[in-house]
């Protein structure tokens, strides 16, 4: 299984760049989720690497091979398509072994009468067979090997476009956003199945997705993409605990970090024009505080910032709060402008608040970040202190 070396790879399409200078090592066996917003560079990335797409600049490497100019199908890779690109025509059975009859093709197999004979045949060596069986076996899709795609399930097609990945054995595995056409409850299902299947193969996975969920329980290392450019490179805790900039902030996390415009002066950051809070080793300036949601408390009294309800969703076991600082009304702008200046509190089961309601505010700042409030850039280290 090869390591998978990026050496300041570019992508233009004419005058407008895709990718920029994106340079990365990949560990054979490693978990990548390459994770942004729609329209990033993500999808553009995976088909480099698969060849698909030409490189406009950089070198790839393959266990320090240079790959650029190599074909596709010399590249030892599996792709694994957001649409399934399953053939609708042909069984079960005939889906996963294409790539098997591919190996094998040859040219005279163009003949009508000769070339199905021999697909016919090789349908039949024991080889093949036994390898079908057993990756149907392993994706529990026995039963449905003489069905059509058609007749199954979303969750059974996707099976089907990883069994069919599955069966040579490539050295590479590259699913582009996969699971982004079930429902709720088979992504999650699917998600724990892949990750399964990453562990059973001991291969490299290369996973495309802009669902931070995906990124956050599967990936063993994530980089995350904006524009092209890389934003930040780590595990899914240190990107969670230790967002490089804003972007990474309100990026990850659900619902994302709370930024809270301080201004700082000695030491000491002042929110909202009274609470004020240590800020050690902070220029003075304006800053940007940023607070996990699971960090901040809510209740309808006590101590704390005063705030207004805004937003309440009860999710069973835990409510998600939004709120905004001081008592002024809520607006009633709708879109965009509705949650503009929102902050956020997960609190456990229910939290007793409605739309509203008047509360008071605490932060516990152990983990709390400090960021650049004109670069966005993170300041310094994670802060590990508590006020209360």
């Amino acid at each position: 299984m090869p390591a998978i070396t990026f050496r300041g790879i570019r992508k233009s399409y004419g005058d407008t760049p895709v990718i920029h200078e994106f340079s990365t090592e990949i560990p054979d066996r490693e978990f990548l989720v390459l994770l942004g917003p729609s329209g990033c560079g993500k999808s553009t990335m995976l088909r480099m690497i698969a060849g698909l797409i030409d490189i406009t600049g950089g070198d790839l490497l393959f266990d320090g091979q240079r790959v650029n100019d190599l074909e596709p199908k010399q590249r030892n890779i599996a792709f694994v398509f957001q649409s399934y690109a399953l053939y609708p025509h042909k069984t079960v059975r005939a889906n996963i072994a294409f790539p098997l009859l591919m190996s094998r093709f040859r040219w005279w197999q163009h003949i009508p009468i000769v070339g199905m004979i021999a697909r016919w045949r090789a349908m039949r060596d024991p080889a093949i067979a036994t390898r079908i069986e057993h990756i149907a076996e392993t994706m529990e899709l026995t039963p449905y090997l003489d069905r059509r795609p058609r007749t199954l399930s979303g969750g059974q097609r996707q099976r089907v476009a990883l069994a069919r990945a599955l069966v040579r054995e490539p050295s590479v595995y590259l699913l582009d956003e996969p699971l982004s056409n079930l429902d709720a409850k088979l992504r999650a299902q699917m998600r724990t199945e892949i990750t399964a299947l990453h562990r059973r193969v001991g291969a490299s996975f290369i996973y495309v997705t802009h669902d931070q969920v995906e990124a956050m329980t599967m990936g063993t290392r994530i980089i995350l993409l904006n524009d092209g450019v890389v934003q930040q490179s780590g595990t899914p805790q240190e990107i969670y605990d230790e967002p490089a900039n804003t972007f990474v902030a309100r990026f990850i996390g659900s619902p994302a970090m709370n930024l809270l415009p301080v201004t700082v002066q000695d030491g000491q950051a002042t929110i909202n024009g009274g609470t004020t809070v240590p800020a050690t080793g902070v220029p003075d300036g304006s800053a940007l505080l940023g607070v996990r949601a699971e960090k901040v408390r809510v209740a309808a009294t006590g101590p704390g910032m005063p705030a207004r309800v805004a937003v309440v969703e009860r999710l069973g076991a835990e409510t998600v709060v939004g709120f905004r600082l001081g008592l002024a009304p809520n607006s009633e702008e709708f879109g965009a402008a509705a949650v503009r200046d929102l902050h956020y509190a997960k609190l456990p089961g229910d939290a007793g608040l409605a739309v509203d309601d008047e509360c008071r505010v605490l932060l516990d700042l152990s983990g709390a970040c400090w960021f650049d409030s004109h670069s966005g850039a993170r300041i310094g280290a994670r802060k590990d202190v508590r006020v209360a």
